[in-house]
């Protein structure tokens, strides 16, 4: 696997070109993989993750979300245009009268039944012309665009490492069974081989019991490695949505290597400029800023242009009683109206002081987890550079100590044959060799494991990664969801 770690290029997170290579990378490093050929492999899990990982969807999703967020508060700033259109029709009596003060008091005035119809049409546009609130809102929106884009990215990355690991606890828990197997027919075999002895008296009854005991116990592992395989191959169709029976097992090739570069100060580096939840972290912080601003700025005065445009129509007749003399009328009006208005809160109630300090907290906390969202970053790429360093020299280590353990059984069963060992030095010893051969496999995987997580913390992680992996799968090693029975029967 590469150790490659370039920093990407210094284009801004808001580079909407970074998301385009990383898709090309994606394509790449799953066009290439012939997963119909046979077992599956890291990249074709990784291709159905994309399309079917119910929580990478919902990212895609919140980013879409993030992305309508300048669009929302651009609005504030443009004019707004609004059409009326009203058509009413009114049927009723009316009676109007009123007193004349001379003559001495004449009333004056009409009753009747009166029936019109009005149209009514109007055109408005309103534009702010002062309105802090709304500009700072406005800046705040370009923010909370380059947050989705960053927690995107985030999120792309954690599904990568979803994938590895879910892909990777299926390959280790089959390690396990294969030992597990393996480690249970040999002392199977200790055992026939204690109950021969024991039958012609060359062995106490009390090593039949040991072996038995010992068999007993490889059993139940074997058992618990079994459902163990089963419960890995479900963890990946929760990713997938699929169901997976057969993958590829990695290579013994594999190569193993400390980081590079070896300097762990490059990676805090690294990791403090392209880290992506640091970089969430920092433009949240900048996004409750100037929300803080905006609604501190809402005691100022806002001002708005409008200009209005209306059409009023109204025609009808009135039924004059008790004579029924027919009075027809009509009436038109059509104003043009330009005006300028000023909005300034006097009280509120109390509302917008409240708001403001509100915003304010909202952006000392903010503060506060971006300041800690930097700290957690140094540390986790210093801890995680130190663990693939160690990780590295635990699968040489884990190596020899195989080469170690079967020496060591060797020489105990040699010294069982002739009398020196009993039967517990050499189930001790059996259990000793396949235990070095688990630890082996679970140091493997937990290099990279831990490889893929620092490349995360730096920020260096991408689709490229899983195409370096998937090239050290092999084949002709299928791991089965559903391996062979062995026997299981009591000796």
């Amino acid at each position: 696997m590469s150790n490659s770690n370039t920093p990407p290029g210094e284009a801004g997170w808001s580079d909407r070109a970074f998301h385009l290579f990383r898709t090309l990378l994606t394509l790449l490093a799953v066009g290439l993989c012939p997963a119909a050929l046979g077992a599956e492999t890291l990249a074709h899990i990784y291709q159905l993750a994309l399309s079917n990982d119910p929580q990478l969807r919902a990212a895609n999703a919140a980013y879409k979300i993030g992305k309508e967020s300048i669009p929302l508060a651009r609005a504030g700033l443009l004019p707004k245009i609004q059409g009326t259109a009203e058509f009413s029709d009114g049927d009723g009596d009316t009676a109007s009268f009123r007193t004349l003060n001379f003559g001495g008091g004449i009333p004056v005035g009409a009753a009747g039944d009166n029936d019109d119809e009005t149209e009514y049409y109007a055109l408005s546009l309103s534009q702010p012309l002062f309105d802090l609130p709304a500009w700072f809102s406005f800046k705040r929106g370009y923010d909370l665009d380059e947050r989705a884009e960053a927690q995107l990215a985030a999120d792309q990355q954690a599904t990568i490492i979803r994938v590895a690991d879910a892909y990777f606890a299926v390959l280790r828990a089959s390690e396990t069974l294969t030992t597990s197997l393996a480690e249970q027919r040999a002392i199977g075999r200790q055992l026939e081989q204690t109950k021969e002895r024991f039958e012609v008296g060359l062995l106490p009854i009390t090593d039949v019991h040991e072996a038995q005991a010992a068999y007993d116990d490889a059993l139940v592992n074997s058992l618990n490695a079994r459902s163990e395989l089963e419960i890995a191959f479900e963890g990946l169709e929760v990713i997938t949505g699929q169901q997976h029976s057969e993958l590829a097992g990695l290579s013994s090739q594999f190569p193993v290597a400390p980081a590079e570069p070896a300097d762990g100060d490059a990676w805090v580096k690294f990791a403090l400029t392209n880290n992506y939840n640091l970089k969430t972290a920092q433009l949240a912080k900048e996004a409750a800023e100037k929300n803080a601003r905006a609604k501190k700025a809402e005691h100022l005065p806002k001002v708005t242009a409008n200009l209005s445009y209306s059409n009023t129509h109204r025609d009808g007749h009135f039924v004059r009683d008790p004579d029924g003399a027919v009075q027809p009328f009509a009436e038109d009006n059509e104003p043009t109206v330009f005006s300028v208005r000023l909005d300034a809160p006097i009280f509120t109630g109390g509302l917008i002081s409240a708001e403001r300090r509100k915003a304010y907290q909202e952006f000392v906390q903010a503060q506060e987890e971006y300041t800690l969202a930097q700290r957690n970053t140094t540390q986790e790429a210093r801890s995680q550079h130190m663990q693939v360093k160690t990780d590295a020299a635990r699968v040489k280590a884990r190596k020899q100590a195989i080469t170690s353990a079967k020496s060591a059984l060797e020489a105990t069963e040699a010294g069982y044959e002739v009398g020196t060992r009993n039967i517990v030095d050499v189930l001790f010893s059996q259990r000793t060799l396949y235990q070095a051969q688990r630890n082996y496999a679970n140091a493997r995987f937990d290099y990279i494991n831990s490889l893929l997580a620092l490349k995360e913390v730096a920020g260096q992680l991408s689709p490229e990664d899983i195409g370096q992996l998937d090239k050290w799968l092999d084949q002709q090693q299928k791991i089965n969801k559903n391996p062979p029975e062995t026997q299981q029967e009591s000796q």
